[in-house]
């Protein structure tokens, strides 16, 4: 009976001990990721942990399921790097948890692990994520289309504004005299997706061209192409209503108009000064 109660006392003990080595065992306490970066980018990546009553052994870091860096103290060579194809990693800026990956590519989007784990006697291994999105900017500002040389007060004004080659796709929007578009003059945004993923969008504005929006007889319209917190460019051609025209010509000839007159009231001055002055016959 005695030897009974000292087994279940030895296992009980067993239990209690591996409960509290569960509390204390080795963690990650943060993890940073960069939420967005630029084809071909840089930025840090960032993995934190306290050991407890653990010893770290090791520290991974996985894009997806890709391994790509690996930091192990004890080794002859603590950092091994395994270049994946969607990012570089630069080893001179990269020590324990923190790393430094260089030309990231659209495909790097989606989540990064840092996997820490403890040397003998636990083995325990901890891991955490965060998502990273990589955006392709356009290949140039936005272009506004259908704008014409001339407009009269009351026309009808309807162009299109285009925001080529991007991922995510652009969002389009427009402005008249600074002023947001009201929402009845836009139609929903178009967008078209090629085989390499890049969408082009394309916005109609569409209004009537009322005299209150006139300033000098010209009204300015601004496209804004927007990936919030990477990108945001604009274009603006001006709305005009009056013909433009070379002030040198004109110029030119109202000054040869004056000079003509000039003259011949000097020649019809010194005809009638020369007739008050001849004797009559």
């Amino acid at each position: 009976m005695m030897c009974g109660t000292e087994w279940w006392l030895s296992f009980v003990a067993i239990v209690v001990t591996s409960f509290l080595q569960g509390v204390h065992t080795i963690r990650i306490t943060k993890i940073e990721v960069p939420p967005i970066l630029k084809v071909g980018g840089s930025g840090e990546l960032d993995c934190v942990w306290e050991e407890d009553n653990d010893h770290m052994y090791s520290i991974k870091w996985y894009q997806a399921a890709q391994e790509f860096y690996r930091y192990t103290p004890t080794s002859s060579e603590p950092i091994q790097i395994f270049d994946p194809p969607t990012l570089d990693v630069d080893g001179g800026r990269s020590w324990g948890g923190s790393v430094r990956i260089t030309n990231v590519s659209q495909t790097a989007t989606g989540p990064f692990h840092c996997e820490v784990s403890a040397d003998g006697p636990t083995f325990h291994t901890a891991s955490e994520q965060a998502n990273l999105t990589v955006v392709d900017t356009p290949d140039e500002e936005p272009e506004i289309q259908g704008v014409e040389s001339h407009y009269s007060s009351g026309d009808w004004i309807d162009i299109n504004c285009t925001s080529r080659r991007s991922h995510p796709p652009a969002q389009l929007s427009f402005s008249v005299n600074n002023q947001p578009a009201p929402l009845g003059w836009t139609e929903p945004q178009r967008d078209t997706t090629d085989e390499n993923g890049l969408t082009t969008s394309v916005l109609r504005l569409h209004f009537y061209l009322a005299p209150r929006l006139l300033q000098d007889g010209q009204a300015r319209i601004r496209c804004y192409s927007e990936i919030p917190g990477v990108y945001e460019k604009w274009t603006e051609e001006v709305i005009m209503t009056s013909r433009p025209y070379h002030a040198s010509v004109l110029d030119g000839a109202t000054a040869g108009c004056s000079v003509t007159t000039f003259g011949s009231l000097w020649l019809l001055a010194l005809l009638l000064f020369h007739s008050s002055n001849t004797p009559y016959l």
